[in-house]
């Protein structure tokens, strides 16, 4: 099966000419590893496991965490509103729960239909979330929002008394020694393991030089190598993240859509599945996925596009070349 899988693949890399790197695993044991194409091609630089590139939304599963971990310490609870953390946001936005944003359900739309780069405070992006008009009342529907997770990292900095960022690392990244994960201009990032990527309208150049403002902190602005989004799935999956908590936070149910920790949850394909994705207009595609029934976890981190997908390069490529292999074995 390990065979058709590989076969199944490379025939796409040569018809599609895509760059990246897949892991698969199966009850704990790695039973699939590759990596195709180049992270440079210009300097036909090869991928690897260990070459960075931008994991888009996936940055929220972060995130989450960071959240979750407050809550499961007693600093946070899932019912602390908007107003518990700023007292003078508006009343419409006041009684907005940590829970509905976390699971897509508060109400919010994005604040901002620009670049992702915008120079941005986060007054000023405080300012235009809470200056957004509901899409409807708490909880009554499900809308992805970006600017929830925006609204969810400045949460974090009030509550914990730091940067977002350094919240991240020094809660997340450095106890699960994910050293090839962080920040945009993160100095522990090397720049010779990052990936350029390949397609949408900045073709051949890398965000990681792109300033991290408060248009994209909380909702992406995140790198990672396949190696570490792997680690970081499995801690997902496993609850390392709250040791102290009977609960799994990062799993737990929040709608018929979202698990807590900003995971789908979804039976579309025949089988139960749990998935986080994310990309970019740089050809950045990236996804972690898993699948209970078949016990089987798949990671997926692209640089450049596959022609006929695009920006769903990785969603397709799970479930139109690898999902029908697995679902066989």
């Amino acid at each position: 099966m390990v065979t058709k899988l590989s076969d199944e693949l490379h025939r796409l890399q040569k018809r599609e000419k895509f760059d990246g790197t897949i892991i698969i695993t199966s009850k704990g044991s790695e039973i699939f590893r590759h990596s195709y194409g180049f992270s440079d091609r210009a300097s036909e630089l090869k991928n690897t496991p260990e070459t960075v590139t931008d994991i888009g939304s996936i940055s929220k599963t972060f995130t989450a965490a960071a959240i979750l971990k407050l809550v499961s310490e007693g600093q946070l609870a899932l019912e602390t509103t908007v107003a518990d953390i700023f007292p003078d946001s508006p009343d419409d936005k006041k009684e907005l729960t940590i829970r509905s944003l976390l699971s897509h359900s508060s109400g919010l739309d994005n604040f901002h239909n620009e670049t992702d780069f915008d120079v941005m405070s986060k007054a000023e992006a405080l300012e235009k979330i809470f200056s957004l008009r509901l899409l409807g009342e708490q909880n009554e529907s499900i809308a992805y929002s970006n600017a929830a997770y925006t609204l969810l990292a400045a949460v974090v900095e009030e509550v914990a008394k730091t940067r977002f960022q350094n919240y991240v690392r020094n809660n997340i990244l450095n106890p699960l020694k994910l050293n090839n994960t962080g920040f945009y201009g993160d100095e522990n990032i090397r720049e010779a393991k990052l990936a350029k990527g390949y397609g949408g309208s900045d073709s051949g150049q890398t965000t990681f030089e792109k300033e991290l403002t408060w248009a994209l902190i909380g909702q992406g602005g995140m790198v990672s190598s396949a190696d570490d989004l792997s680690i970081w799935f499995e801690a997902i999956l496993d609850g390392r993240l709250f040791p102290n908590s009977q609960n799994n936070l990062m799993l737990q149910k929040a709608n018929s859509q979202w698990m807590l920790g900003n995971i789908r949850h979804f039976s579309s394909w025949g089988t139960l599945s749990y998935y986080a994705g994310g990309s970019t207009d740089f050809g950045y595609t990236a996804l972690v996925q898993y699948l209970p029934d078949l016990e089987f976890s798949i990671v997926i981190l692209l640089n450049s596009y596959i022609d006929k997908y695009g920006n769903a390069s990785h969603q397709k490529l799970s479930k139109e070349h690898i999902f029908p292999i697995l679902k066989c074995w």
